[in-house]
């Protein structure tokens, strides 16, 4: 009589689990549908898209001196609004963000336009699910590898700092249709990243927009603090 009640315990368990309705694949179904990741996310064709790109430089590799290159090892966070992204919350168990595969979905074509590689110079961003908002607001992020052209001066070692530009842009479309900004300053249209970081200093890095006809992007570094 007890293997029949834990049987049917077990039967009745099986039910709940199998009508269960998971709401985010539910809502991923109708987000999804008719969805074409190769269009940009917006209705009118006269919206651009505006990217937010924030980086981290987590390593400096190595310093070629004679080539006159750095590689950088660090994540890319960029995040957007997606127009066909979008759902009522309340509909689905107020359930307000969900994970969908990065390659589901649009993303900008982000390239390094100052690579030191020919092989390098385009940013991907599918190795983690992207997250969306009901609102249409998508984040993504991935990590990078830059071999980065630099100028260096050495005149006044031991003493010198050096500058390297990180100059990134949509490579697919121009600035009408997709435009990279900072998060932490105003939506002007700006073309370039401009990154400035510091190994030495314990400051936050952060990164800010300039326009391309100012001084190029920089990174600065310690030849003390680098991987030889």
């Amino acid at each position: 009589m007890h293997p029949a009640r834990l049987l049917l315990v077990f039967g009745a368990s099986v039910a709940l689990v199998s009508g269960f309705i998971d709401p985010n694949k539910e809502i991923e179904t109708a987000i999804m549908q008719n969805y074409n990741r190769k269009h940009r996310p917006v209705k009118k064709d006269s919206t651009t898209v505006q990217v937010k790109v924030q980086l981290m430089i987590n390593h400096v590799e190595e310093v070629d001196e004679h080539e006159q290159t750095m590689k950088l090892h660090g994540l890319l966070w960029a995040t957007w609004y997606d127009e066909y992204l979008v759902w009522d919350a309340a509909k689905y168990n107020n359930t307000r963000s969900i994970a969908i595969e990065s390659w589901k979905i649009w993303q900008p074509s982000l390239a390094l336009y100052n690579s030191a590689r020919g092989n390098g110079w385009h940013l991907y961003m599918h190795g983690v699910p992207a997250t969306v908002s009901s609102d249409g607001k998508v984040l993504s992020s991935g990590t990078f590898t830059f071999h980065v052209t630099c100028l260096f001066d050495f005149s006044n070692y031991p003493y010198d700092e050096q500058n390297c530009p990180i100059v990134i842009a949509d490579w697919v479309y121009d600035l009408s249709k997709v435009n990279l900004s900072d998060p932490l300053l105003d939506e002007r249209s700006k073309p370039m990243i401009r990154l400035s970081f510091d190994p030495m200093s314990s400051d936050p890095k952060k990164h800010v927009a300039e326009d391309v006809s100012f001084d190029p992007p920089t990174v600065k570094w310690d030849e003390n603090n680098v991987d030889r």
